[in-house]
């Protein structure tokens, strides 16, 4: 079996949907004539955990090294106040939390090119060289963000000899969680950028619209087969068991995932807002729901400002095949992307909220996202800036609901987005690049 070299900083048994790429990936291509084997990184302060995704991965190679990058130093930092006894209350760990977050930012923004992950990239060079050369690997992957990794993989490239792969998860000098603080910062940003586009022997956008960005940035006259797509996925295994889980006898909104600036609810809640004050006798008849990380703490302080707490069960994030569970108990389930700077990103939620045949209800200003949602036919896209228009499509629903005439599509039906497939698909490019 060949054998290729996986570079990813996220990943399992850090939560959420970006350690699920690379998982998934490893899951499945030794079903195509591939073995990975994981560089990663050991335990870092993340914003979740979830150690259900290790089952994914049982009996892959992963091989886990030090950092000195602030989430790396903070994760040893707790590890040793817990053996030494210390304890902290949740107040004194949310506090911590949000001067880790401020350190990190200003630590990546500030200080380190385009990150502070850039503090791995000498352990990722000592181990990558041996473990390259102990394996006879012909191919490395290296998927972002954190977008130096693709520094290790082009510096490894050139060391070894082996194939390079550069795999874009989000946009680098484009995106929300790209803003550069000065002028310097983002010229540094955009040449490292360069470098890794035309270095790289193909370079993998998770959709078309993020893909033809990356190609027009290198500058080059590349062939199209440089510049290619694999979306994310939704894995059929995950849903094992929990095609049939009874719908909540209550009309149920349910949103998945992290809440940060991109996918602000701000504007969901607002409409909820203005029915239940137009409407009172509602708030007994609709549930809804957050699962996931609030990131910034900005779903307490919108569900405090607008009075909504008693309305809304408080955030918590579950184990992914728990969070599934709700996505299939639910009528509705809810997608914000409010930033018009991650237009070329399409979160990995969105493709097991299509997978589970539910409709969408898209709060967005335009992008790769809802193109998605025209294509498939598969929900209802509003303006963040019209609660009016929000509010609207919300009661359609319920109306649907209270006459019994909500339609679901059949569920796992999508094969271009099964997890499988796209592996097979990458295994391909794999086998591709050895033939070059």
């Amino acid at each position: 079996m060949k054998k290729v070299l996986f570079i990813c900083y996220y990943f399992p048994p850090m939560g959420m949907g970006g350690t699920q790429r690379a998982a998934k990936f490893v899951k499945y291509l030794p079903d195509f004539g591939w073995e990975p084997i994981v560089l990663t990184v050991k335990d870092v302060h993340y914003y979740a955990t979830d150690a259900t995704l290790l089952d994914d991965i049982r009996g892959r190679k992963i091989i886990r090294t030090e950092s000195l990058d602030p989430l790396r130093l903070w994760a040893k930092f707790k590890k040793s106040a817990n053996v030494s006894g210390e304890t902290t209350s949740r107040s004194q760990k949310i506090s911590l939390q949000k001067i880790l977050l401020f350190i990190n930012r200003i630590v990546s923004g500030w200080l380190f090119i385009p990150d502070a992950r850039l503090l791995w990239l000498p352990f990722v060079l000592w181990h990558g060289v041996k473990i390259i050369k102990k394996e006879q690997i012909e191919v490395i992957f290296t998927t972002s963000p954190p977008h130096s990794v693709h520094l290790a993989g082009i510096l490894l490239k050139w060391l070894t000899g082996a194939k390079l792969i550069a795999d874009f998860r989000d946009d680098w000098t484009g995106g929300e969680s790209q803003l550069t603080p000065t002028i310097l910062h983002r010229f540094i940003n955009r040449l490292q950028e360069k470098a890794v586009l035309k270095t790289a022997d193909r370079v993998i956008g998770m959709c078309d619209q993020l893909s033809r960005s990356l190609k027009r940035k290198s500058g080059e006259h590349f062939s199209d087969e440089k510049f290619l797509t694999i979306t994310n996925g939704f894995d059929g295994d995950d849903f094992s068991g929990l095609l049939d889980a009874p719908l909540y006898e209550k009309f149920t909104i349910t949103h998945c995932g992290s809440v940060s600036r991109v996918s602000d609810p701000e504007p969901f809640l607002r409409a909820i807002r203005q029915i239940f004050d137009e409407q009172p006798e509602l708030k007994n008849k609709i549930k809804i729901q957050f699962f996931g990380s609030d990131i910034f703490g900005k779903l307490g302080q919108l569900l405090k400002m607008l009075e909504l707490q008693e309305a809304i069960e408080p955030l918590q994030y579950l184990p992914h095949r728990k969070a599934i569970e709700q996505m299939m108990r639910s009528h509705v389930l809810l997608l914000t992307i409010i930033k018009r700077t991650d237009e070329e990103v399409i979160t990995s939620k969105v493709f097991e909220y299509l997978a589970t045949g539910k409709p969408i209800l898209l709060v967005t200003s335009g992008g790769a996202v809802a193109d998605l949602i025209r294509r498939t036919h598969r929900g209802i896209i509003t303006n963040p800036n019209d609660p009016t228009e929000i509010k609207r499509a919300i009661l359609s629903f319920y109306e649907q609901f209270e006459k019994k005439k909500m339609k679901f599509a059949l569920p796992l039906a999508m094969h271009e987005f099964d997890r499988k497939f796209l592996a097979e698909k990458l295994a391909q490019l794999f086998f591709s690049l050895q033939k070059s």
